[in-house]
């Protein structure tokens, strides 16, 4: 933990571009972590006109809107967010596995950097912790692994 605190002082967004495929469903939970991402990158100086932001049905959606964001060209990171609760049936398992290869897919085959930040959690109580809380909060690290992975991208 004390890696990710110095390394998050040292990071800047200022002059990137993100691309944010965020899901609706679960709103409550889904909304707080689209919230604390936006905030993140705020508060690491990006600029809100540099963030565009595609709010699809559900996760599962969320690659195609990725995919889209990617190919415009306009972003130095993709993000995708929503919320997977595990039901009576393996459902968000087959959803979860679908979106972590498709936001892989896009970062290799299109060459613009994707970040899972799909919350799969088997209870609400979980997904409240890395949605809403403040030690393991899911939407702010995928907005410090993107700033990362957009820097790491201009680098090369």
């Amino acid at each position: 933990m004390l890696r990710a605190r110095k390394t998050e002082r040292h990071l800047s967004a200022a002059g990137l571009r993100f691309g944010i495929a965020a899901a609706r469903y679960n709103i409550d939970l889904a909304g707080a972590l689209l919230a604390n991402c936006l905030d993140t990158l705020a508060k690491a100086g990006a600029d809100t006109r540099d963030i565009k932001v595609l709010k699809v049905p559900g996760s599962f959606e969320v690659t195609a809107a990725a995919a889209k964001l990617a190919r415009s060209g306009k972003c130095d990171c993709v993000i995708g967010l929503g919320v997977l609760l595990q039901g009576e049936t393996r459902h968000a398992q087959h959803i979860g596995d679908a979106v972590a290869h498709g936001l892989t897919n896009i970062s290799i085959l299109l060459g613009t950097p994707t970040v899972f930040g799909i919350v799969t959690a088997d209870t609400v109580r979980q997904a409240r912790v890395r949605c809403i809380g403040k030690k393991h909060n899911r939407g702010r690290e995928a907005a410090l692994t993107a700033i990362e992975m957009a820097r790491v991208w201009k680098s090369l």
